[in-house]
Protein backbone atom coordinates (compact mmCIF):
# COMPACT_ATOMS: atom_id res chain seq x y z
CA UNK A 1 0.00 0.00 0.00
CA UNK A 2 2.78 2.42 0.96
CA UNK A 3 4.72 1.56 -2.19
CA UNK A 4 1.65 2.21 -4.36
CA UNK A 5 1.13 5.58 -2.68
CA UNK A 6 4.76 6.57 -3.28
CA UNK A 7 4.46 5.54 -6.93
CA UNK A 8 1.34 7.71 -7.23
CA UNK A 9 3.17 10.72 -5.73
CA UNK A 10 6.06 10.15 -8.13
CA UNK A 11 3.73 10.85 -11.05
CA UNK A 12 3.01 14.34 -9.67
CA UNK A 13 6.53 15.57 -8.96
CA UNK A 14 6.77 19.35 -9.39
CA UNK A 15 9.45 19.11 -12.05
CA UNK A 16 7.13 16.93 -14.15
CA UNK A 17 4.23 19.32 -13.71
CA UNK A 18 5.95 22.65 -14.23
CA UNK A 19 9.08 22.07 -16.28
CA UNK A 20 8.30 23.01 -19.91
CA UNK A 21 9.79 21.30 -22.92
CA UNK A 22 13.03 22.84 -24.24
CA UNK A 23 11.24 24.21 -27.30
CA UNK A 24 8.50 25.77 -25.16
CA UNK A 25 11.08 27.28 -22.80
CA UNK A 26 13.02 28.80 -25.69
CA UNK A 27 9.82 30.18 -27.24
CA UNK A 28 8.79 31.76 -23.96
CA UNK A 29 12.24 33.29 -23.55
CA UNK A 30 12.18 34.76 -27.08
CA UNK A 31 8.79 36.37 -26.43
CA UNK A 32 10.01 37.74 -23.09
CA UNK A 33 13.22 39.10 -24.66
CA UNK A 34 11.34 40.80 -27.49
CA UNK A 35 8.90 42.33 -25.02
CA UNK A 36 11.68 43.71 -22.82
CA UNK A 37 13.67 44.92 -25.82
CA UNK A 38 10.59 46.84 -26.96
CA UNK A 39 10.25 48.44 -23.53
CA UNK A 40 13.95 49.38 -23.29
CA UNK A 41 14.27 50.69 -26.79
CA UNK A 42 10.85 52.33 -26.81
CA UNK A 43 11.54 54.21 -23.57
CA UNK A 44 14.99 55.33 -24.71
CA UNK A 45 13.81 56.39 -28.18
CA UNK A 46 10.80 58.23 -26.73
CA UNK A 47 12.97 60.15 -24.27
CA UNK A 48 15.41 61.02 -27.08
CA UNK A 49 12.67 62.28 -29.41
CA UNK A 50 11.10 64.34 -26.62
CA UNK A 51 14.37 66.12 -25.83
CA UNK A 52 15.48 66.47 -29.46
CA UNK A 53 12.23 67.55 -31.09
CA UNK A 54 9.05 68.12 -29.09
CA UNK A 55 10.26 69.92 -25.95
CA UNK A 56 12.63 72.30 -27.85
CA UNK A 57 9.88 73.12 -30.38
CA UNK A 58 7.49 73.88 -27.53
CA UNK A 59 10.04 76.14 -25.82
CA UNK A 60 10.78 77.96 -29.08
CA UNK A 61 7.11 78.91 -29.34
CA UNK A 62 7.51 80.77 -26.06
CA UNK A 63 10.76 82.42 -27.27
CA UNK A 64 12.88 80.44 -24.80
CA UNK A 65 15.69 79.79 -27.27
CA UNK A 66 18.58 79.31 -24.76
CA UNK A 67 16.57 76.82 -22.70
CA UNK A 68 15.52 74.97 -25.87
CA UNK A 69 19.16 74.60 -26.89
CA UNK A 70 20.11 73.28 -23.45
CA UNK A 71 17.30 70.71 -23.56
CA UNK A 72 18.37 69.69 -27.08
CA UNK A 73 21.94 68.92 -26.04
CA UNK A 74 20.80 67.10 -22.89
CA UNK A 75 19.29 64.36 -25.07
CA UNK A 76 22.38 62.04 -24.95
CA UNK A 77 22.53 62.22 -21.16
CA UNK A 78 18.80 61.57 -20.84
CA UNK A 79 19.06 58.60 -23.24
CA UNK A 80 21.83 57.09 -21.10
CA UNK A 81 19.92 57.63 -17.84
CA UNK A 82 16.83 55.93 -19.28
CA UNK A 83 18.70 53.11 -20.99
CA UNK A 84 20.98 52.03 -18.12
CA UNK A 85 18.42 51.08 -15.42
CA UNK A 86 15.96 49.56 -17.90
CA UNK A 87 18.70 47.61 -19.67
CA UNK A 88 20.26 46.35 -16.42
CA UNK A 89 16.83 45.22 -15.22
CA UNK A 90 16.40 43.17 -18.39
CA UNK A 91 19.95 41.76 -18.32
CA UNK A 92 19.47 40.34 -14.82
CA UNK A 93 16.26 38.60 -15.90
CA UNK A 94 17.87 37.58 -19.18
CA UNK A 95 20.75 35.89 -17.36
CA UNK A 96 18.50 34.03 -14.96
CA UNK A 97 16.28 32.81 -17.79
CA UNK A 98 19.18 31.68 -20.00
CA UNK A 99 20.86 29.90 -17.09
CA UNK A 100 17.56 28.15 -16.36
CA UNK A 101 17.29 26.98 -19.98
CA UNK A 102 20.90 25.80 -20.10
CA UNK A 103 20.63 23.91 -16.78
CA UNK A 104 17.10 22.54 -17.43
CA UNK A 105 15.34 24.53 -14.72
CA UNK A 106 12.24 26.72 -14.68
CA UNK A 107 13.84 30.01 -13.69
CA UNK A 108 11.75 33.04 -12.59
CA UNK A 109 8.13 32.31 -13.53
CA UNK A 110 5.90 33.77 -10.81
CA UNK A 111 5.90 37.59 -10.92
CA UNK A 112 4.04 38.54 -14.08
CA UNK A 113 3.40 36.28 -17.10
CA UNK A 114 6.37 33.94 -17.46
CA UNK A 115 8.14 35.91 -14.73
CA UNK A 116 8.85 38.96 -16.90
CA UNK A 117 8.33 41.34 -13.95
CA UNK A 118 10.60 39.43 -11.55
CA UNK A 119 13.51 41.91 -11.68
CA UNK A 120 11.09 44.84 -11.40
CA UNK A 121 9.85 43.31 -8.14
CA UNK A 122 13.46 42.81 -7.02
CA UNK A 123 14.26 46.46 -7.80
CA UNK A 124 11.25 47.68 -5.81
CA UNK A 125 12.29 45.44 -2.92
CA UNK A 126 15.84 46.84 -2.92
CA UNK A 127 14.48 50.39 -3.16
CA UNK A 128 12.53 49.99 0.10
CA UNK A 129 14.98 47.86 2.05
CA UNK A 130 16.66 49.42 5.08
CA UNK A 131 20.02 51.03 4.41
CA UNK A 132 22.36 49.60 7.03
CA UNK A 133 25.89 50.83 7.77
CA UNK A 134 27.91 48.23 9.72
CA UNK A 135 29.37 49.10 13.09
CA UNK A 136 32.99 50.19 12.67
CA UNK A 137 32.60 51.05 8.98
CA UNK A 138 33.86 54.31 7.49
CA UNK A 139 30.47 55.91 6.78
CA UNK A 140 31.66 58.41 4.18
CA UNK A 141 33.65 55.95 2.07
CA UNK A 142 31.04 53.23 2.61
CA UNK A 143 28.45 55.57 1.06
CA UNK A 144 30.71 56.84 -1.74
CA UNK A 145 31.93 53.41 -2.87
CA UNK A 146 28.79 52.45 -4.88
CA UNK A 147 28.69 55.93 -6.43
CA UNK A 148 32.35 55.76 -7.47
CA UNK A 149 31.68 52.33 -8.97
CA UNK A 150 28.50 53.36 -10.81
CA UNK A 151 29.28 56.92 -11.96
CA UNK A 152 32.18 56.26 -14.36
CA UNK A 153 30.29 53.37 -15.92
CA UNK A 154 27.55 55.79 -16.96
CA UNK A 155 30.04 58.29 -18.40
CA UNK A 156 31.90 55.57 -20.33
CA UNK A 157 28.77 54.79 -22.32
CA UNK A 158 28.46 58.26 -23.85
CA UNK A 159 31.05 57.92 -26.71
CA UNK A 160 29.30 54.76 -27.87
CA UNK A 161 26.18 56.84 -28.61
CA UNK A 162 27.84 58.49 -31.62
CA UNK A 163 28.43 55.13 -33.31
CA UNK A 164 25.02 53.85 -32.20
CA UNK A 165 23.08 56.80 -33.69
CA UNK A 166 25.30 57.61 -36.69
CA UNK A 167 25.94 61.08 -35.21
CA UNK A 168 22.25 62.01 -35.26
CA UNK A 169 21.48 65.53 -34.02
CA UNK A 170 22.89 66.24 -30.54
CA UNK A 171 24.60 62.84 -30.45
CA UNK A 172 27.28 64.28 -32.74
CA UNK A 173 28.64 65.94 -29.59
CA UNK A 174 29.46 62.44 -28.29
CA UNK A 175 31.73 61.77 -31.27
CA UNK A 176 35.17 61.92 -29.64
CA UNK A 177 38.29 61.58 -31.76
CA UNK A 178 39.82 59.59 -28.89
CA UNK A 179 36.66 57.65 -28.01
CA UNK A 180 38.42 54.35 -27.24
CA UNK A 181 41.05 56.07 -25.09
CA UNK A 182 38.26 57.89 -23.20
CA UNK A 183 36.39 54.64 -22.48
CA UNK A 184 39.55 52.83 -21.36
CA UNK A 185 40.51 55.71 -19.06
CA UNK A 186 37.08 56.11 -17.47
CA UNK A 187 36.60 52.33 -17.15
CA UNK A 188 39.69 52.09 -14.96
CA UNK A 189 38.06 54.19 -12.22
CA UNK A 190 35.26 51.85 -10.95
CA UNK A 191 37.71 49.40 -9.39
CA UNK A 192 38.51 52.15 -6.85
CA UNK A 193 34.90 51.90 -5.71
CA UNK A 194 35.29 48.17 -5.12
CA UNK A 195 38.49 48.63 -3.13
CA UNK A 196 36.95 51.43 -1.07
CA UNK A 197 33.78 49.43 -0.49
CA UNK A 198 35.74 46.41 0.69
CA UNK A 199 37.99 48.45 3.00
CA UNK A 200 35.26 50.72 4.39
CA UNK A 201 32.96 47.79 5.27
CA UNK A 202 35.09 46.74 8.26
CA UNK A 203 34.71 43.13 7.12
CA UNK A 204 37.67 40.89 6.37
CA UNK A 205 35.83 39.05 3.58
CA UNK A 206 34.88 42.34 1.92
CA UNK A 207 38.47 43.57 2.24
CA UNK A 208 39.83 40.44 0.59
CA UNK A 209 37.27 40.84 -2.21
CA UNK A 210 38.30 44.46 -2.77
CA UNK A 211 42.01 43.57 -2.87
CA UNK A 212 41.34 40.73 -5.26
CA UNK A 213 39.42 43.10 -7.50
CA UNK A 214 42.32 45.57 -7.59
CA UNK A 215 44.87 42.90 -8.44
CA UNK A 216 42.60 41.34 -11.06
CA UNK A 217 41.84 44.70 -12.67
CA UNK A 218 45.54 45.56 -12.97
CA UNK A 219 46.37 42.13 -14.37
CA UNK A 220 43.67 41.98 -17.05
CA UNK A 221 43.54 45.65 -17.95
CA UNK A 222 47.02 45.32 -19.48
CA UNK A 223 46.14 42.70 -22.13
CA UNK A 224 42.81 44.41 -22.85
CA UNK A 225 44.50 47.78 -23.49
CA UNK A 226 47.23 46.12 -25.56
CA UNK A 227 44.55 44.41 -27.63
CA UNK A 228 42.78 47.72 -28.17
CA UNK A 229 46.11 49.30 -29.20
CA UNK A 230 46.53 46.53 -31.79
CA UNK A 231 43.11 47.41 -33.21
CA UNK A 232 44.02 51.10 -33.28
CA UNK A 233 47.17 50.26 -35.26
CA UNK A 234 45.15 48.04 -37.61
CA UNK A 235 42.32 50.53 -38.22
CA UNK A 236 44.35 53.74 -37.93
CA UNK A 237 41.81 55.45 -35.70
CA UNK A 238 40.67 55.84 -32.08
CA UNK A 239 37.28 57.20 -33.13
CA UNK A 240 34.53 54.63 -32.59
CA UNK A 241 32.38 55.86 -35.47
CA UNK A 242 35.29 55.81 -37.91
CA UNK A 243 36.18 52.26 -36.88
CA UNK A 244 32.57 51.17 -37.35
CA UNK A 245 32.27 52.98 -40.71
CA UNK A 246 35.38 51.19 -41.93
CA UNK A 247 33.46 47.91 -41.73
CA UNK A 248 30.51 48.77 -43.99
CA UNK A 249 29.64 46.54 -46.91
CA UNK A 250 28.75 43.28 -45.21
CA UNK A 251 30.21 40.63 -42.93
CA UNK A 252 33.29 40.14 -45.11
CA UNK A 253 34.42 43.66 -44.22
CA UNK A 254 34.23 43.15 -40.45
CA UNK A 255 37.50 43.54 -38.56
CA UNK A 256 36.97 40.06 -37.14
CA UNK A 257 37.37 38.65 -40.66
CA UNK A 258 40.79 40.14 -41.48
CA UNK A 259 39.49 43.73 -41.58
CA UNK A 260 38.05 43.39 -45.08
CA UNK A 261 41.04 41.47 -46.45
CA UNK A 262 39.44 38.03 -46.42
CA UNK A 263 39.40 37.80 -50.27
CA UNK A 264 43.23 37.74 -50.14
CA UNK A 265 42.94 34.10 -49.06
CA UNK A 266 41.88 33.26 -52.63
CA UNK A 267 45.48 33.86 -53.71
CA UNK A 268 46.49 30.71 -51.84
CA UNK A 269 44.71 28.57 -54.43
CA UNK A 270 46.27 27.62 -56.73
CA UNK A 271 49.78 28.21 -55.45
CA UNK A 272 51.59 30.75 -57.56
CA UNK A 273 53.34 34.06 -57.55
CA UNK A 274 50.60 35.65 -55.38
CA UNK A 275 50.82 33.00 -52.65
CA UNK A 276 52.53 35.48 -50.32
CA UNK A 277 49.52 37.77 -50.61
CA UNK A 278 47.28 34.87 -49.64
CA UNK A 279 49.57 34.01 -46.73
CA UNK A 280 49.35 37.66 -45.61
CA UNK A 281 45.54 37.40 -45.54
CA UNK A 282 45.69 34.12 -43.60
CA UNK A 283 48.01 35.55 -40.93
CA UNK A 284 45.85 38.70 -40.65
CA UNK A 285 42.71 36.57 -40.23
CA UNK A 286 44.34 34.52 -37.46
CA UNK A 287 45.58 37.67 -35.69
CA UNK A 288 42.10 39.28 -35.81
CA UNK A 289 40.48 36.17 -34.34
CA UNK A 290 43.09 36.05 -31.57
CA UNK A 291 42.56 39.75 -30.81
CA UNK A 292 38.78 39.26 -30.67
CA UNK A 293 38.92 36.40 -28.19
CA UNK A 294 41.64 38.04 -26.12
CA UNK A 295 39.53 41.18 -25.85
CA UNK A 296 36.46 39.20 -24.74
CA UNK A 297 38.44 37.19 -22.19
CA UNK A 298 40.16 40.25 -20.73
CA UNK A 299 36.88 42.18 -20.69
CA UNK A 300 35.08 39.37 -18.84
CA UNK A 301 37.82 39.44 -16.21
CA UNK A 302 37.56 43.24 -15.97
CA UNK A 303 33.82 43.09 -15.22
CA UNK A 304 34.22 40.10 -12.84
CA UNK A 305 32.26 37.60 -14.91
CA UNK A 306 32.54 33.85 -14.33
CA UNK A 307 35.06 32.19 -14.53
CA UNK A 308 36.84 35.34 -13.31
CA UNK A 309 34.49 36.32 -10.44
CA UNK A 310 37.08 35.85 -7.69
CA UNK A 311 36.24 39.23 -6.01
CA UNK A 312 32.70 37.91 -5.33
CA UNK A 313 33.47 34.22 -4.77
CA UNK A 314 30.47 33.16 -2.68
CA UNK A 315 32.04 29.86 -1.64
CA UNK A 316 35.02 31.70 -0.13
CA UNK A 317 34.05 35.32 0.59
CA UNK A 318 30.29 35.19 1.28
CA UNK A 319 29.68 37.87 -1.38
CA UNK A 320 33.04 39.60 -1.52
CA UNK A 321 33.28 43.38 -1.60
CA UNK A 322 29.49 43.93 -1.45
CA UNK A 323 28.77 41.63 1.52
CA UNK A 324 27.80 44.48 3.87
CA UNK A 325 25.85 46.58 1.36
CA UNK A 326 22.05 46.68 1.41
CA UNK A 327 19.20 48.44 -0.37
CA UNK A 328 20.02 50.89 -3.13
CA UNK A 329 23.76 50.72 -2.44
CA UNK A 330 23.68 47.03 -3.30
CA UNK A 331 21.47 47.81 -6.33
CA UNK A 332 24.03 50.35 -7.61
CA UNK A 333 26.70 47.65 -7.66
CA UNK A 334 24.38 45.44 -9.69
CA UNK A 335 23.49 48.26 -12.08
CA UNK A 336 27.15 49.10 -12.65
CA UNK A 337 28.19 45.46 -13.20
CA UNK A 338 25.60 44.78 -15.89
CA UNK A 339 26.10 48.19 -17.49
CA UNK A 340 29.85 47.53 -17.69
CA UNK A 341 29.12 44.18 -19.35
CA UNK A 342 26.83 45.90 -21.87
CA UNK A 343 29.45 48.59 -22.62
CA UNK A 344 32.16 45.97 -23.16
CA UNK A 345 29.90 44.02 -25.55
CA UNK A 346 29.01 47.22 -27.45
CA UNK A 347 32.70 48.08 -27.72
CA UNK A 348 33.53 44.57 -28.99
CA UNK A 349 30.74 44.89 -31.56
CA UNK A 350 32.15 48.21 -32.80
CA UNK A 351 35.76 47.04 -32.89
CA UNK A 352 35.21 43.65 -34.50
CA UNK A 353 31.60 43.10 -35.68
CA UNK A 354 30.77 46.15 -37.78
CA UNK A 355 29.18 48.26 -35.04
CA UNK A 356 25.71 49.50 -35.97
CA UNK A 357 26.07 48.67 -39.67
CA UNK A 358 23.84 46.03 -41.22
CA UNK A 359 25.47 42.90 -42.69
CA UNK A 360 24.44 43.97 -46.22
CA UNK A 361 26.07 45.83 -49.07
CA UNK A 362 26.89 49.52 -48.64
CA UNK A 363 24.41 50.55 -51.35
CA UNK A 364 21.54 48.63 -49.76
CA UNK A 365 22.26 50.13 -46.35
CA UNK A 366 22.46 53.68 -47.73
CA UNK A 367 19.17 53.22 -49.57
CA UNK A 368 17.46 52.03 -46.39
CA UNK A 369 18.85 54.88 -44.28
CA UNK A 370 17.92 57.44 -46.95
CA UNK A 371 14.33 56.18 -46.96
CA UNK A 372 14.16 56.62 -43.18
CA UNK A 373 15.73 60.08 -43.25
CA UNK A 374 12.59 61.70 -44.68
CA UNK A 375 9.48 60.38 -42.97
CA UNK A 376 6.48 62.14 -41.51
CA UNK A 377 8.14 61.68 -38.09
CA UNK A 378 11.32 63.37 -39.31
CA UNK A 379 14.75 61.76 -39.59
CA UNK A 380 14.53 58.34 -37.94
CA UNK A 381 17.49 56.75 -39.74
CA UNK A 382 19.32 56.58 -36.38
CA UNK A 383 16.94 53.82 -35.28
CA UNK A 384 18.61 51.23 -37.54
CA UNK A 385 22.25 51.47 -36.33
CA UNK A 386 21.20 51.70 -32.68
CA UNK A 387 19.00 48.58 -32.93
CA UNK A 388 21.67 46.64 -34.82
CA UNK A 389 24.38 47.56 -32.30
CA UNK A 390 22.18 46.56 -29.35
CA UNK A 391 21.32 43.20 -30.94
CA UNK A 392 25.01 42.44 -31.55
CA UNK A 393 25.79 43.39 -27.96
CA UNK A 394 23.00 41.14 -26.67
CA UNK A 395 24.38 38.27 -28.75
CA UNK A 396 27.76 38.66 -27.02
CA UNK A 397 26.02 38.91 -23.63
CA UNK A 398 24.32 35.59 -24.41
CA UNK A 399 27.77 34.08 -25.00
CA UNK A 400 28.98 35.40 -21.64
CA UNK A 401 25.99 33.80 -19.89
CA UNK A 402 26.66 30.57 -21.79
CA UNK A 403 30.25 30.64 -20.50
CA UNK A 404 28.96 31.19 -16.96
CA UNK A 405 26.77 28.10 -17.25
CA UNK A 406 29.64 26.04 -18.63
CA UNK A 407 32.90 26.89 -16.87
CA UNK A 408 33.81 26.63 -13.17
CA UNK A 409 35.47 29.44 -11.26
CA UNK A 410 39.27 29.61 -11.57
CA UNK A 411 41.59 29.39 -8.61
CA UNK A 412 43.27 32.67 -7.77
CA UNK A 413 46.73 31.46 -8.78
CA UNK A 414 45.31 30.23 -12.09
CA UNK A 415 43.68 33.63 -12.64
CA UNK A 416 46.98 35.49 -12.22
CA UNK A 417 49.06 32.94 -14.12
CA UNK A 418 46.71 33.05 -17.10
CA UNK A 419 47.11 36.81 -17.44
CA UNK A 420 50.80 37.37 -16.67
CA UNK A 421 52.20 34.24 -18.33
CA UNK A 422 49.85 33.89 -21.30
CA UNK A 423 47.62 36.85 -22.19
CA UNK A 424 50.16 39.65 -21.71
CA UNK A 425 53.00 37.99 -23.71
CA UNK A 426 50.52 37.05 -26.44
CA UNK A 427 49.10 40.58 -26.60
CA UNK A 428 52.63 42.03 -26.92
CA UNK A 429 53.37 39.57 -29.71
CA UNK A 430 50.12 40.56 -31.43
CA UNK A 431 51.07 44.25 -31.44
CA UNK A 432 54.41 43.35 -33.04
CA UNK A 433 52.74 41.18 -35.71
CA UNK A 434 50.01 43.77 -36.44
CA UNK A 435 52.64 46.50 -36.86
CA UNK A 436 54.52 44.33 -39.37
CA UNK A 437 51.32 43.44 -41.26
CA UNK A 438 50.30 47.09 -41.53
CA UNK A 439 53.77 48.16 -42.72
CA UNK A 440 53.97 45.50 -45.45
CA UNK A 441 50.32 45.68 -46.54
CA UNK A 442 50.05 44.65 -50.23
CA UNK A 443 47.75 47.55 -51.18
Amino acid sequence: MAVSFLNLLDKFRPHKLYRPSPLMGISQFVVLALFWFGIIYGATATATILFVKFIPELLLKFNLDPLAEIIYYLAPLVAVMVLIPANATFLVLNERKILALLTVRCGPNRVGPNGFLQTVADAVKLLFKEDITPKGADKLLFTLAPVIFFGPTTVAFIPILSAATNNFGPFASCDLSIGILFIMAVSSIPVLGLVLGGWASSNKYSLIGGLRSAAQSISYEIPMVLTVISMIVLTGSMNLKEIADGQTGGILNWNLLAAGNLPLLLHLFPLGKNSLVGLYGLVLLAVCFILFFMFLISACAEVNRIPFDLPEAESELVSGYNTEFTGMKFALFFLAEYTALFIICCLASILFLGGGHLPVSTGTERTLLASLANTKFGNVSWLVPSIVLMLKAYALIFVSVWVRATLPRLRYDQLMTFSWKFLIPLSLLNIFVVAILVSIAPW
